[in-house]
């Protein structure tokens, strides 16, 4: 089993700041890069929300953001996203196993991954991959 990826940024960030984050990695791995309006709508949201955040967490050292030519993840960043990414990776596998419907996992481990612990991550991990060994 992989290691739960850790990020060495010491700032708490938001929910929301972890979310772009995480699109921005999902449509970086996609396409090969993340501009405002893929990230947009990968987040269901404005064009204007998305530049906005983009220079915020550039400013946090998180995104290299260059306007009209997108955004890419320093390495900081990208540990973050790895993080969120693989805590929403596990939540939605757990969902689904215990007969919650795609896009209702989905949703719902978008909220979860920003508020259970690492340990409680880790737990979930292993019980998951027990019952797909059965």
């Amino acid at each position: 089993m992989d290691p739960i990826p850790q990020a060495s940024y010491n700032h708490r960030l938001t929910m929301k700041e972890e979310d772009y984050l995480e699109a921005i990695l999902n449509v970086s791995l996609t396409k090969g890069y993340a501009k405002s309006r893929d990230v947009a709508v990968e987040l269901d949201v404005g064009p204007s929300s998305v530049g906005e955040m983009f220079a915020k967490l550039d400013k946090k050292g998180l995104v290299v953001y260059r306007k009209y030519e997108g955004v890419t993840l320093t390495e900081s960043g990208r540990i973050i996203a790895e993080q969120v990414k693989f805590r929403h990776d596990v939540l939605v596998e757990f969902l689904e196993m215990v007969g919650v419907p795609g896009d209702i996992a989905n949703k719902d481990a978008c909220f979860m991954e920003h508020e259970l612990s690492t340990v409680t991550i880790q737990k979930i991990r292993e019980f998951v991959a027990a019952k797909k060994q059965k």
